[in-house]
């Protein structure tokens, strides 16, 4: 056993990222403070409660850091020629060695393997410890065995293939991906990914939990970094892009009767956490008026006496906005009970209606089967987001059929999933309603034909949640899991509602109604149009205040009138 000689640290304390008092604050899964790996080539990570140890791959060794300034305290050799994973269990450094399978405890005392297991699989090259049990990373699974003979307790698939290590921080078993850049946080019984967070580095090579925050040690960056988990606000932002989006909608009256009393009504978007508006939104006609329905979305509306056979009408509105990718971080043991969400969303995020039914035989044997006794609010949203994702496949057949229909056929369009899961989650009593947007389709500059909506659930110690069922119906954990409590930043979201709305019916962006002189032919038409923003083009910018707006209700673009989308 060598003692370590104190090194020259590259501490990075990163600006903007410290919760200091008066610093800020910073967002789950920023890097706090970096300073240098004690190797070149680091795995495994561990900590016995007050120190990091590294191990080095390459040189089989086993370095213990001062957590304060990075100073290699001591160093061993490891007990094996190519350790990987690493963990403290009783006092006692468990190594892995991830091409042979085996996993040593040593006793850093005497420096001395007291006992060795095999890995029920070909290799090992993550390893956690809690509370008797013993987790293993092999190269498709986690094994929890015991960890004095290897008796397997149970186990389940990797969130990823390309997975790498593990740490238990008393609750959670976090697990890292190294081709994918991120941390997992997941359900230590089950598997189930709970919360996705982006990896410091390249290639995260070892993880564990140290007084709050999860450490990491990155192969190639050989940096180690404390992350910070928990903080205001509880979600991260990421990926921002700033585009110029413009809504369509036209109707195109074939004959040979008059369109006539026509109302268009037009959701506002307005700014939301990830939504940045950098100008005010421009329509090519007058606003007749301004109104609000039952969910408080608002609406701009539009009314036009007639449109004669064999003539088109439309309306347009843009808007320049900045949007961003959001994670939430979501701590199912802090979301509480259902008793703990407010009354008022409770009452009015609960309620029947036309395409719902949740009194509905079916419905209620359902989510009974889904949900059991579960009571935690998490949780049940959890079971029923599995159960959608285990019972849809996604198929636009056109319409909008009641949830039990699609449930009992297998398949629906995203608004068909976001039915079936609000009604599911109010039938157990948990508050659920719907986003609606205009999607960018892959390109920067590209052109929506079909749009997209999911859910939100209200769960307390967090708010309201996205959840896009039709996203999180993949094939792996992980992506399993992206579709709870995150977004991606293709959305400029125009409609927050319930359901039935006085507006917008059960549609969103815009809805059309009219009367017609005898039989007419009527189409219409509803299109997004993305283009990228060049760095210039926010100069007029506006706040949350509305300060420094241009004028809205500009030129109308063509000399027809106005017209609406129907569902």
């Amino acid at each position: 056993m060598k003692v370590g000689i104190g090194r020259a640290i590259n501490m990075v304390l990163l600006s903007g990222l410290l919760t200091l008092p008066g610093v800020g604050f910073a967002a789950p899964g920023d890097v706090q403070v970096s300073f240098d790996a004690p190797c070149k080539y680091p795995a495994g990570m561990a900590t016995d409660g007050t120190h990091l140890f590294v191990a080095d791959w390459r040189e089989a060794k086993i370095f213990k850091v001062n957590p304060d300034d990075g100073d290699v305290l001591e160093t061993w050799d490891a007990p094996t020629l190519k350790p990987h994973g690493m963990t403290f269990a009783d006092g006692r450094l468990v190594v892995s060695d991830d091409h042979t399978g085996g996993i040593f405890t040593l006793d850093l005392e005497t420096g001395i393997v007291e006992h060795v297991i095999q890995s029920p699989a070909s290799r090992a090259a993550g390893l956690a410890y809690s509370d008797g049990t013993l987790f293993i990373l092999t190269r498709r699974s986690i094994f929890k065995v015991l960890p004095e003979d290897g008796t397997i307790l149970g186990s389940y698939d990797l969130p990823n293939r390309s997975c790498r290590c593990l740490a238990h921080d008393g609750t959670y078993l976090w697990i890292s991906d190294r081709v994918k850049n991120e941390l997992y946080m997941a359900d230590p019984e089950t598997g189930k990914v709970i919360n996705i967070l982006p990896a410091p580095g390249p290639y995260a090579a070892g993880i564990t939990w140290l007084d709050g925050h999860l450490w990491n040690v990155d192969f190639q960056d050989r940096k180690i970094h404390r992350l910070v988990i928990r903080d205001e606000p509880g979600y991260r932002l990421s990926e921002p892009r700033r585009a110029r989006v413009e809504y369509l909608w036209a109707l195109n009256n074939y004959g040979p009767g008059d369109v006539t009393d026509l109302t268009l009504n037009v959701a506002v978007p307005v700014e939301l956490p990830g939504q940045k508006l950098l100008t005010a939104l421009d329509f090519s006609a007058p606003i007749s008026e301004t109104v609000r329905d039952r969910w408080d979305q608002e609406c701009a509306v539009f009314r036009l006496d007639r449109a004669q056979a064999g003539t088109k009408a439309s309306l347009t509105f843009s808007v320049n906005a900045e949007l961003s990718a959001i994670r939430y971080l979501i701590m199912p043991e802090e979301t509480g009970t259902l008793e703990d969400i407010p009354a008022e969303i409770r009452e009015s995020y609960t309620v029947d209606s036309s395409h719902y039914r949740i009194t509905s035989p079916y419905i209620q044997q359902t989510v009974e089967k889904i949900v059991g006794d579960e009571k935690n609010p998490y949780w049940i949203a959890r079971k029923i987001y599995d159960f959608i994702i285990d019972t849809l496949e996604y198929e636009m057949i056109g319409g909008w059929d009641v949830p039990e229909v699609v449930l009992k056929r297998g398949s629906g369009s995203c608004s068909e999933y976001t039915y079936s899961f609000v009604t599911l989650c109010r039938a157990a009593g948990l508050p659920a309603r719907y986003q609606g947007s205009i999607v960018s389709r892959g390109d920067d500059a590209s052109v929506d034909e079909a749009f997209h909506r999911w859910a939100q659930v209200y769960l307390p110690g967090c708010g309201w949640v996205p959840v896009d069922a039709n996203r999180g119906d993949a094939k792996s954990p992980a992506d399993q899991a992206r579709g709870f409590g995150g977004l991606s930043n293709r959305f400029l979201i125009t409609t927050q509602g319930g359901g039935d709305s006085e507006y917008l019916r059960f549609g969103y962006n815009s809805y059309a109604k009219y009367k017609t002189t005898g039989h007419c032919r009527v189409e219409e038409d509803n299109l997004g149009f993305w283009e990228p923003l060049e760095p210039e083009t926010d100069k007029n910018a506006v706040g949350k205040d509305g300060s420094d707006k241009p004028e809205t209700d500009a030129a109308i673009a063509e000399t027809k009138a106005p017209s609406c989308q129907t569902p």
